[in-house]
């Protein structure tokens, strides 16, 4: 194993997060400890920074009054906790004291100073591959010792892995168990973080020693790529495609990628145990990584799925017309080339790197800001090849085809044998918008001149719509120079001249389009959000949050004065302002908790702001919808709000008085990440089986199905957006990095 010890390198961050003051709900005293600070919360209660009598510094967990008052999870937690006291090892931190009958239970642990492995993923980044598996071996050494005391942990997962230089700490293991006493989570959900959950924990069944291997399988991948083994999203879709899929380990590095699908066994008999993942660990340690195993990864998935690296910039197999191996036959077009004729089997193609590299040429890497492949023409706009070309060696047939192939694609639709509505090809595609898994957050300029796109890599990049060329590239950075965290929404100010960007931390970037210029961050000192919308006027800016805030900003004010706060209490997924600028309308989904979940719509009067935490008055008007909300839009007569869920429906609700008008649903729809009513009113567009359902909001029923030629098991995108003018259709493919263009079947009908 790479060494890890005073005198060595770990390899990963061990500075620890700055600590959080207390606040005036938090305890003074525990017990015989002082609380100086809060180092952190989770599902069970908060942690705290205490000092000793003597001055040694411990950590407190104070768990939350709705457990305290359970009888039987308290006697429940004095078991887990004496079971706790018997784990003795390297990489475990030992419980010092605990009293469990106190009117606020608590526990005290070792105090270890350093950043969790979430937190240093989220600051600094991946780890290195030789420092992901001394990480590994060193996490199955600690489950070895907790297994050995006859504890079994039921929530390892990076924020209970502590980093020093001394080797990873293993914290608060044995003790979520003692959750599962109280009751099934609302959504019907056990106790623990979904992500990280083995099928068996799942479903209910006997668990074993085996359940932490499966969480050490999410722990390696995540170390290693800084994403989930399973996705993200809400815990229903989580616990789906661990029940049901295989794991994505798409850029893990070997020998980790292997060691972590071994973990991910369904069946806990076939996976390993500590012991194995230590010896595999040390075999490849001994051996060298390089010269282990090669870089070369064969995939079942398809080229999708090709080696890790610069190597593996997503862009050709996301091109329409390019088949995934996953395929749903109960849903396929008509029809899955690219509106461009494609180049003849005897020239590889230009962006084809590993091809390039097998006939002999060099394989040069395309950017990470450009795209590898040159831009799809547009149909409409370019010209057809010549007819001496076209007449050679095929004649006529083959300049039959061909037109056929250039001219029809967005601009007749075709209904096919899968499709009972008119079904659309784009016309365009931009991209490759991103190099991860997962992209997120698309925008139009207020002239439709230029598409904005975020990704998981903390790039905003700027697209020219009408020769799908980048313009800029834009980093968010925090005040000391921090990038590369998972983007999340973007948004353009009415007047085009500003750019907002959100990421996964929490951070609000903003830039001057014009002079490509960073001129607001928001992250450290203030809750910056996810989620972000400007209002009509352009005078101010709406922010949300996982932490269930929403701020209203002044947008010419740089000193970053919050105007008003909004208590959403649960984790926002949208905000939107009236078309009237009168109204601020938060969304949010509150599917993981383990309480009677807060799902709602709420509508802010603008005018009424307090910026003081609670603060505020109630909204003008709460909506309860029985499902977590993922998206949400005003209608552009602002009478009509627009909602989305993941049961795969759309709801529309009077914006006065919070009836429901309508459900939108159809057996083409998926998962509603994203929704948008066109400018006129008169269409709502939602993601679909592959690409994007328009609906006909007059007469609520689907007019037409814009389809990305692409194939895959399930819905890939993610965001929709019109132009201004209501001529283009935006959707970003989130699975193959893509934005495809289509015009707009309506307009182009009149």
């Amino acid at each position: 194993m790479p060494p890890v010890d005073a005198g060595g390198q770990p390899g990963w961050p061990i500075s620890p997060p700055p600590h959080s003051p207390l606040g005036h709900a938090d305890p003074p005293q525990a017990g015989p400890y002082r609380l100086e600070a809060i180092l952190g919360a989770g599902g069970m209660g908060r942690v705290y920074l205490g000092r000793t009598p003597a001055g040694s510094a411990v950590a407190v967990k104070v768990v939350h009054r709705e457990y305290a008052g359970d009888a039987t999870f308290r006697k429940r937690f004095e078991q887990e906790v004496a079971a706790a006291r018997r784990v003795q090892g390297l990489y475990t931190v030992p419980v010092v004291d605990a009293d469990l009958r106190a009117d606020e239970p608590w526990l005290a642990t070792a105090y270890v100073p350093g950043p969790s492995l979430q937190h240093a993923v989220a600051d600094s980044g991946p780890l290195a591959a030789d420092a992901a598996l001394g990480l590994i071996a060193r996490v199955a050494e600690a489950l070895q010792s907790i297994h050995a005391a006859d504890v079994i942990h039921r929530d390892l997962k990076p924020s209970n892995i502590i980093l020093t230089a001394e080797g990873p700490k293993v914290i608060d293991f044995g003790i979520a168990r003692a959750a599962d006493v109280t009751t099934v989570t609302a959504t019907g959900m056990r106790t623990g973080t979904p992500a990280y959950m083995a099928p068996e924990y799942i479903r209910g069944q006997n668990v074993t020693e085996a359940g932490d291997v499966f969480a050490l399988g999410v722990v390696a991948h995540f170390a290693a790529t800084g994403r989930l083994a399973f996705g993200g999203g809400t815990d229903h879709g989580v616990v789906h495609r661990i029940l049901e899929q295989a794991p994505d380990l798409d850029g893990c590095p070997e020998p980790l990628r292997t060691i972590a699908a071994r973990c991910l066994e369904k069946d806990p008999e076939r996976r390993p145990t500590p012991a194995e993942v230590i010896e595999q660990c040390r075999q490849v340690s001994t051996a060298g990584i390089a010269d282990a195993h090669p870089r070369t990864v064969v995939s079942p998935s398809g080229p999708e799925r090709g080696t890790p690296g610069p190597l593996d910039a997503p862009g050709a197999p996301g091109a329409p017309g390019l088949p995934d191996a996953e395929t749903r036959t109960s849903l396929s077009p008509r029809g899955s080339g690219p509106a461009a004729p494609v180049p003849p089997p005897s020239a590889p193609a230009a962006h084809d790197p590993a091809r390039g590299a097998a006939l002999g040429g060099p394989a040069t890497p395309p950017s990470a800001d450009t795209s590898p492949n040159p831009p799809v023409p547009d149909p409409l706009t370019t010209p057809a090849p010549g007819l001496p070309v076209l007449l050679s060696g095929v004649g006529i047939l083959v300049l039959a085809v061909v037109l056929i192939a250039v001219y029809l694609p967005g601009s007749s639709p075709d209904r096919g044998p899968g499709y009972p509505y008119r079904s659309f090809e784009p016309t365009a595609a931009i991209g490759p918008t991103g190099q991860s898994r997962d992209t997120e957050g698309m925008a139009f300029s207020p002239d439709g001149k230029t598409l904005a796109t975020n990704s998981d890599d903390g790039k905003v990049r700027l697209w020219n719509v009408a020769d799908r060329k980048p313009r800029a590239t834009f980093i968010q950075r925090d005040s000391v120079g921090n990038d590369g965290f998972g983007g999340r929404g973007v948004a353009f100010s009415p007047d085009g001249k500003l750019l907002a960007a959100t990421n996964m931390t929490g951070w609000l970037t903003m830039w001057d389009v014009a002079e490509h210029r960073q001129v607001r961050f928001l992250g450290t000192t203030v809750d910056g959000g996810e989620r972000v919308a400007f209002s009509p006027d352009g005078k101010l800016f709406a922010t949300g949050s996982q932490t269930g805030s929403v701020f209203l900003f002044d947008t010419n004010n740089h000193k970053d004065d919050i105007l008003a706060y909004y208590d959403q209490e649960a984790n926002v997924t949208g905000v939107a302002f009236s078309p009237d600028g009168r109204t601020l309308a938060s969304a949010s989904d509150d599917s993981d908790s383990n309480l009677t979940p807060k799902h709602s719509v709420r509508l802010w009067d603008v005018a009424h702001r307090d910026p003081e935490p609670y603060g505020q008055d109630d909204p003008r008007l709460t909506i309860s919808p029985a499902q977590g909300v993922l998206s949400l839009a005003f209608s552009p007569d602002g009478r009509t709000i627009a909602t989305g869920s993941y049961d795969d429906t759309v709801r529309l609700w009077d914006a006065k008085t919070g009836r429901q008008r309508a459900t939108l649903g159809d057996s083409y729809q998926a998962r509603v990440d994203h929704l948008a009513f066109s400018p006129d009113g008169k269409t709502l567009a939602a993601p679909a089986g592959r690409g994007l359902l328009l609906w006909n909001v007059a007469t609520r029923k689907p007019r037409a199905i814009l389809v990305t030629g692409a194939q895959g098991p399930e819905s890939t995108v993610r965001d929709v957006a019109f132009s201004r003018d209501g001529r283009l259709i935006a959707g970003n493919d989130t699975k193959h990095h893509k934005v495809y263009l289509w015009k707009n079947p309506e307009q182009s009908a009149r």
